[in-house]
């Protein structure tokens, strides 16, 4: 009468195995929809420094064995957009959205006059143009800009902007460059 509510070993086994099977299922569906970052690009925009940070799928929309296509895409989303060098410096985040180039671009003025920070705005474009229904930005896009911000403050402008980015958490991180193939 109990026998059939009484697990046995072998029951276990497969309920284990099942669970294991549903735990890596989900971190990988989680891992893949989770906005991921390649290494950051520095580049100059005309006098305005550009600092760039390429997402996994962006690579479905820009060739990563056509080395400069990031920065080519940048520096012409630039010229489309004068506004854009209207600031001490930038960070970019390139997306892709059903094939679309999607740039959230980060515009950082007045660094040294505020005692609270850079005065911050943004801009989204959907390949070049302004695009104001997408929203502002997803979370893993505001925890690189916070590590950014940490990271100023140890230095200068100048030394800021020419060195080291900072180091990204590991589950936001691909920990290779746009052109590693």
């Amino acid at each position: 009468m109990f026998s059939s509510v009484i697990p046995t070993k072998y029951s276990l086994t497969i309920a284990s195995a099942i669970f294991y099977l549903v735990y890596w299922f989900f971190k990988i569906i989680c891992a893949y929809l989770t906005m991921v970052f390649y290494n950051p690009i520095s580049m100059k925009v005309g006098v305005t420094p550009v600092i760039i940070y390429p997402s996994k799928g962006l690579e479905e929309v820009l060739d990563r064995r056509d080395k400069g296509c990031i920065e080519r895409h940048v520096k012409e989303l630039y010229e489309r957009n004068e506004t854009l060098h209207k600031a001490e410096y930038n960070i970019d985040i390139l997306w892709n959205s059903h094939n679309d180039v999607m740039a959230d671009v980060w515009i950082y003025d007045k660094v040294e006059e505020w005692g609270s920070g850079p005065l911050v705005d943004v801009r989204i474009y959907r390949n070049f143009a302004r695009d104001t229904s997408s929203g502002v930005s997803a979370g893993n896009g505001l925890v690189i800009l916070g590590l950014e911000e940490q990271h100023r403050w140890a230095t200068s402008l100048e030394e800021y902007i020419e060195g080291e980015r900072p180091n990204l958490p590991e589950r936001i991180s691909l920990g290779k460059g746009f052109y590693e193939i």
